[in-house]
């Protein structure tokens, strides 16, 4: 009897563990989402926007003559579950810095700029989007610059031009991403959640589809940080020199150019020459 009664104990434990783990636990993004009460403020924008979108067609080996060539967009093993409506380039709106943006997104996942909720701290590590480790954390690098011989060795002030410094990032396809209570708060298209979500927007009508999307950006915030969250030097989202940033490193992010020459747009109308971009 006793035997039979461990034998249950153990076994109910086990479900328990199974329950409760990382494969099958809620994210606090879907938290958030399952959360949400839908205003009908909130309602009647999302169904406008529903109504209006039209979908957008890649075009594939883009390019116009002579020398413009767009390159192929790089694909990853693991897939948000922003790019289940989201293009791979997800900003558009904005022509003067969407570019830099979309650059962005090869490296920082959508939700550390879009998932910032009140009065709860979040961590930031790497995450694995592509390889064997695809899905896990991954330890930071300590980047170490590597400097190699320059082609001319007769010219010193040619030197510095063929410097190469190890990324940042860990591997290939990684991404900053938002951490709660030790785990990713982001979610994969082959999450459960995320599957059971696609379908309902197939076979919903306007007005469905408006209610799974205002649900959905509930959480989220539509503009993301301002560029000195990143890349100041106080009170900054990020612990650099934790995702593995050497001195160099965390200098030159905090003095990025790109972010100075954005600075001194004051006004949407501002209009400045891209020669004072070396200013």
């Amino acid at each position: 009897m006793n035997n039979q009664y461990k034998s249950h104990s153990i076994l109910m434990i086990i479900g328990w563990l199974i329950l409760i783990s990382p494969a099958t636990a809620k994210t606090l993004y879907q938290e958030r989402v399952e959360q949400t009460e839908v205003s009908d403020k909130a309602l009647k924008k999302s169904l406008e926007q529903v109504k209006k979108h039209k979908k957008i067609d890649i075009i594939d080996d883009l390019s116009v003559p002579p020398f413009h060539k767009r390159a192929a967009l790089l694909t990853t093993k693991k897939q948000p579950f922003c790019m289940t409506c989201h293009l791979p380039l997800p900003h558009q709106k904005n022509e003067r810095n969407r570019t830099f943006m979309n650059m962005h997104s090869h490296y920082i996942a959508c939700e550390t700029c879009h998932f910032r909720p009140e009065k709860t701290t979040l961590a930031y590590h790497w995450l694995a989007y592509d390889g064997i480790e695809a899905g896990n954390t991954l330890a930071p690098r300590r980047a170490l610059e590597i400097i190699n011989k320059s082609p001319i060795q007769t010219e010193r002030k040619h030197k510095a031009q063929f410097k190469e410094r190890t990324p940042l990032a860990p591997q290939p396809g990684a991404r900053i991403s938002p951490f709660y209570n030790d785990r990713p708060i982001l979610l994969f298209k082959e999450n459960s959640f995320a599957q059971k979500i696609k379908t309902e927007w197939k076979n919903s009508d306007e007005n469905q589809r408006a209610e799974i999307k205002a649900r959905l950006h509930a959480p989220l915030k539509q503009e993301g940080p301002s560029c000195e969250k990143c890349h100041g030097k106080d009170k900054t989202m990020f612990d650099l020199e934790a995702l593995g940033a050497t001195p160099m490193q965390i200098k030159a992010i905090q003095n990025n150019i790109i972010v100075r020459f954005f600075d001194r747009f004051k006004k949407e109308d501002d209009r400045i020459r891209i020669n004072k971009l070396l200013q």
